[in-house]
């Protein structure tokens, strides 16, 4: 992947803020599992190392595993009560790491919420864990794009179904939205067929429409709307600032993005012939509305 010791990204940095928003845990981490080292892609909290041996990582456990790991009282589990940062003066009590798997079904690290005191989760925020790993995974799948000649490479597109991919990225999506008591909904018109590398589409269109759940307020709203005339067309709108994302304004030519996964989301989506247009109603209103048109079929 070609992560190991980049420096920080601000996609990274908001899903852990999410993540430890959503589970009320202090700290929260992706973290990237190494032979000999974990280390930490994104953190926040009061974590002041960015690695540490793999041999007393909880994440070391946690990737042996295909799902959510958690250790509600570490002093009450016999395979981290002797942990050097579980027996330290305000050490850890509680973890809970989903594992970051490739599509090929690799481990490659966790993300993961740690409390300085015992703590349980419910069910929501386990299954919102668990959906925020599968975004770190696709930014990781992305990034990847990046270093390799796969974003060149350019298999040959087929008829696809742009309601269908929205629909199926807004599945993914609902349990962060829900966690966050967010009403995230899906409207379909017509039939709306573009001709698209499916795989690297679907990961562009993930990323938009994560990108305006997680600058929604806690208790707002993302609308998505798929439409098929005059041409084929997703309508976002969230309650959420005006600022112009970065993948945006690189597809709009704006400026070149700085970091590596908006700009390779960019390129797909431009290499695609899609183009943004903003779309707000009322000028200073918090409500933003864009859409994506793309060449018709």
């Amino acid at each position: 992947m070609a992560v190991l010791d980049t420096p920080p990204e601000t996609d990274f940095d908001d899903i852990v803020r999410i993540a430890s928003e959503i589970c009320g845990a202090p700290i929260s981490l992706v973290t990237l599992v190494d032979a000999e080292r974990q280390w930490f892609k994104a953190k926040v909290g009061d974590i002041d190392v960015a690695e540490t041996p793999r041999e007393v990582a909880f994440c070391a456990h946690a990737i042996m595993g295909r799902d959510l790991m958690v250790v509600p009282d570490a002093t009450a589990d016999a395979r981290f009560a002797d942990n050097p940062y579980v027996q330290a003066a305000d050490g850890i009590r509680f973890y809970a790491g989903a594992p970051l798997l490739t599509s090929g079904g690799a481990a490659l690290g966790t993300l993961c919420v740690v409390d300085h005191s015992p703590h349980r989760l419910n069910l929501d925020q386990m299954r919102a864990l668990r959906a925020l790993a599968k975004q770190v995974t696709e930014l990781l799948e992305l990034r990847r794009l990046v270093v390799t000649a796969e974003l060149q490479a350019r298999p040959e597109p087929r008829a696809v179904d742009l309601a269908y991919l929205t629909e199926a990225r807004i599945r993914e999506l609902r349990g962060i939205a829900d966690a966050r008591n967010i009403a995230i909904t899906l409207g379909l018109t017509d039939a709306t067929t573009v001709h698209a590398d499916p795989a690297k589409l679907s990961r562009a269109l993930d990323y938009v429409i994560f990108s305006a759940l997680k600058l929604a307020p806690a208790g707002g709203r993302v609308a998505v709307r798929v439409l098929g005339t005059p041409v084929p067309t997703i309508e976002i709108g969230h309650a959420g600032g005006s600022i112009r994302p970065e993948w945006h304004t690189d597809l709009a030519g704006i400026r070149e993005a700085d970091e590596p996964v908006p700009r390779v989301v960019a390129d797909i989506l431009r290499a695609h012939g899609a183009t943004a247009m903003d779309t707000s109603a009322i000028v200073g209103s918090p409500d933003v509305r864009f859409e994506l048109r793309f060449p018709p079929h």
